[in-house]
């Protein structure tokens, strides 16, 4: 079955590696448009061409999407430029792991910045437009971790939970503006990020725990995103779409 999203205009955000990345070229083989966002403007640029290269356009616009001006810059950069906005991936996501008696307030603020103050601004932003259109597909990325928690990484579990129940929240909202909202709960992702915040000796423990017994290809992230940006996913409202390999089911 092939998706078509020709004449569709899609905002990454979180767009220059990893996850982001592979969703703007998926996006991008099903034939949208992509406006990029992230603070790497040179990696950024490099997704721009690989989006270019399949025969879309493409706009690389650095923003730090927890500024609220930064966040409308980058909506109406993309109406003026592209010609609309139909589908909004929140996908910028970060962690800070510590004990909870030693994460500072201020960590424990930029975590919820990044992981959910953005998400709010993005879809504010964006949603403006749309709900004058009465069309628009909004992907959040949440994760396995907002419905499963372990120790030593508190700011991040309570992040993502409330990035589901925000989905939650929208979708029951503007649904009646035919504006679908709906999250991903990715299990572990295999990227550099993810190596980064894995401790030493505890792979292969993780991976015991995935029944499937490997972690996800970003790809496999980016062809549910399209999924979602889709007129197949036209029934699903305030969905959380769990893409984990089995983690959780035990």
């Amino acid at each position: 079955m092939k998706i078509d999203l020709e004449g569709k205009i899609a905002v990454v955000t979180g767009a220059s590696r990893n996850i982001g990345k592979a969703v703007a070229l998926a996006l991008a083989d099903a034939g949208a448009d992509i406006a990029l966002a992230a603070r790497n403007a040179a990696q950024l640029e490099e997704v721009a061409e690989l989006v270019q290269s399949k025969g879309r356009h493409a706009l690389a616009i650095p923003t730090d999407v927890t500024d609220k001006d930064a966040v409308e810059k980058l909506m109406t950069i993309t109406i003026e430029r592209l010609g609309g906005l139909h589908i909004l991936v929140n996908n910028v996501g970060t962690m800070s792991p510590a004990p909870i008696l030693e994460v500072t307030e201020e960590e424990w603020d930029r975590v919820f910045a990044v992981n959910l103050k953005s998400y709010f601004l993005c879809i504010q932003a964006a949603g403006r437009h749309m709900v004058k259109q009465r069309y628009g597909k909004i992907i959040n990325m949440a994760s396995t971790g907002g419905v499963i928690a372990g120790p030593n990484n508190a700011s991040y579990h309570a992040s993502k939970a409330a990035v589901i129940h925000f989905t939650k929240a929208v979708a029951i909202e503007w649904i009646k503006y035919n504006i679908h909202v709906n999250a991903i709960g990715p299990g572990t992702v295999d990227t550099p990020l993810a190596d980064k915040f894995i401790q030493k000796g505890t792979r292969e423990t993780m991976l015991k725990a995935v029944p499937i017994r490997r972690f996800a290809d970003p790809v496999e992230i980016a062809n549910l995103v399209v999924f979602l940006a889709s007129d197949l996913s036209n029934y699903m409202v305030g969905e959380h779409v769990v893409i984990d390999g089995g983690l959780t089911i035990p």
